[in-house]
């Protein structure tokens, strides 16, 4: 990797899901719908950049299953990262918003009003996530996996990299719109803070 040129990543949410909607699906490990894959692809359609030299992936299917048939397709080398898989909701894997609520009220109301920085029961605190996230991020960077990057994830992992790299604030990663296959543009320079690009 030549080292005075900088890393640019594309960062892709997964697009809608072959499973119930509106859920707190974290490591739920279901499928990209029909639909997703076509959000999915009409986002890199538009992307700037257009030749990537490897892709990166969330293990979860939504992110892998896509990520997958996309390097086989442009001849890509493909990683599986567990660093970027979804924040864990522990015994709200699969429930609705109301009924996360309706089981733990006073624990739901602590996630909802700390951002996450009180866990679901038996899940991941923003914390951890946070700190997962980051390590994953910087050893991925450091790896000789060229100089245009696409990693598939998720949108809790996009809300992660903007308050670690470009010191968002919770409340304030939390009020961006990341629809199904939103899209973060980052460019990484050496021994230089990271610079954001493109948000969707």
């Amino acid at each position: 990797m030549n080292r005075i040129d900088p890393i640019m990543v594309t960062v892709l949410r997964h697009g809608a899901v072959a499973g119930r909607a509106h859920v707190f699906r974290g490591t739920l490990d279901e499928p990209p719908s029909a639909q997703g894959i076509q959000q999915m692809e009409q986002t890199l359609a538009r992307c700037p950049a257009a030749a990537f030299d490897t892709v990166a992936t969330s293990p979860l299917k939504r992110c892998h299953e896509f990520a997958a048939v996309y390097a086989a397709q442009h001849s890509l080398p493909l990683q599986v990262l567990p660093p970027f898989g979804e924040l864990a909701f522990g015994a709200w894997e699969g429930l609705t918003p109301d009924e996360a609520s309706a089981r733990h009220p006073a624990e739901y109301q602590a996630f909802r009003a700390t951002h996450g920085e009180h866990a679901p029961p038996d899940g991941e605190t923003l914390a951890q996530f946070r700190k997962r996230v980051a390590r994953g991020w910087h050893q991925w960077l450091l790896q000789d996996a060229g100089t245009n990057r696409l990693l598939i994830t998720h949108a809790g992992v996009m809300r992660a990299l903007l308050m670690e790299l470009f010191d968002y604030t919770p409340a304030q990663a939390f009020q961006i719109a990341l629809p199904e296959a939103a899209c973060l543009r980052i460019s990484c320079l050496q021994g230089l803070p990271p610079f954001l690009l493109s948000i969707n």
